[in-house]
């Protein structure tokens, strides 16, 4: 019976490795170049609401999300401090001195820009979450098991 379980699992891992990429549609694949021309990397993922552009752009790791006609529908930009808007740097600075910006997670859907970013001390991670205006909320704080 042990060998029944193993074979089926076996076949099954065969089978998901073996099948092929999904392909986006044209206005996708259009309205992809047409937006993100310097993207390298891409790789695609079908889901039942959307497909998945993940890719690196200008040293940025991406995902887009696109319905089948084409239209985006939310970007996911994964940076570092840099790449912050000044206005949110500056009162980050000024509020959680003494804090290392760890990362910053920036979503676009629809008309609205939302940013969560990890912030660490000597013993704390921090969760920040901003608008693009700057009004901030602490929304999680752990203790670090990483020191």
């Amino acid at each position: 019976m042990k060998k029944v379980f193993l074979f089926a699992g076996l076949l099954a891992g065969m089978i998901a490795i073996a099948s092929p990429a999904p392909e986006p549609t044209e206005k996708v694949l259009k309205a992809f170049k047409e937006t993100f021309s310097s993207a390298k990397d891409i790789t695609w993922h079908e889901y039942s609401d959307f497909i998945q552009a993940n890719f690196k752009q200008n040293e940025m790791q991406i995902r887009a999300q696109y319905s089948d006609d084409g239209t985006l529908l939310k970007t996911i930009r994964y940076y570092g401090e840099k790449n912050l808007p000044s206005n949110i740097l500056a009162k980050l600075k000024k509020k959680y001195k003494g804090q290392e910006i760890y990362g910053v997670t920036e979503t676009v859907c629809a008309d609205e820009v939302t940013f969560v970013i990890n912030l660490r001390d000597g013993e704390n991670w921090y969760t920040v979450k901003s608008d693009v205006y700057g009004n901030m909320e602490l929304a999680d704080k752990f203790k670090r098991a990483d020191i």
